[in-house]
């Protein structure tokens, strides 16, 4: 019985220690810089390409988000954790760059979880991209621009800003991080979402 209580004590402490509680969210200290305009309420989707949980939530983010009233903006945020992330995160800053977020953004995801994609090099992100009708030269002209490398350095102070250690993630308004973890699901994030963005509007 006492070790048992000694294991409940010590899972609780540590739910409290890195800030996992009920609500399903955790608060930052300091609100983190935001992307969006002041009329905003800004909601950041944290995410890698090669993550199934991410993969798996970005159709009920696309579904969520064409729900919502015009003061909410999604951004994205492509995670890069290490040097495979990072490849990929360039791969998001290219089509955005060249406006074909909306029809590659979730072809790449595709392209990895159900083709099982090579995509680990710049010459398949070439080919890749020419599926959308861009060149290959002009991918590998992005690939390491001054543009994509200034929003790399960019995003990574922003999850250094944000505490986030894994992924999927959703931050809300620079404040509060939403996780599988905290919420308990991943439709249930969207749920903490809507909960918080709920009292964000009462705030104002």
């Amino acid at each position: 019985m006492k070790a048992t209580l000694r294991n409940l004590l010590f899972i609780t402490l540590s739910l409290v220690s890195f800030g996992v509680f009920a609500q399903g969210y955790t608060s930052l200290k300091d609100q983190a810089p935001l992307q969006v305009s002041a009329d905003k309420i800004e909601v950041t989707s944290v995410f890698s390409y090669t993550c199934p949980y991410c993969y798996q939530l970005e159709p009920l983010i696309q579904t969520w988000i064409a729900k919502q009233k015009s003061d909410i903006e999604l951004v994205h945020l492509p995670a890069a954790f290490n040097k495979q992330w990072e490849h990929l995160a360039r791969a998001y800053y290219i089509m955005d760059a060249l406006d074909l977020s909306d029809q590659a953004h979730m072809g790449l995801f595709n392209a990895i979880h159900q083709e099982n994609a090579n995509l680990g090099s710049q010459k398949a992100l070439g080919k890749f991209f020419e599926r959308y009708g861009a060149e290959s030269k002009q991918v590998t002209q992005l690939y390491a621009s001054f543009g994509v490398e200034s929003r790399l350095r960019q995003d990574l102070a922003r999850l250094r800003a944000y505490r986030i250690t894994g992924v999927p993630a959703l931050v809300i308004d620079g404040r509060y991080v939403i996780d599988g973890q905290s919420a308990g699901s991943l439709a249930n994030m969207l749920k903490v979402a809507d909960e918080l963005i709920a009292e964000l509007r009462e705030s104002r």
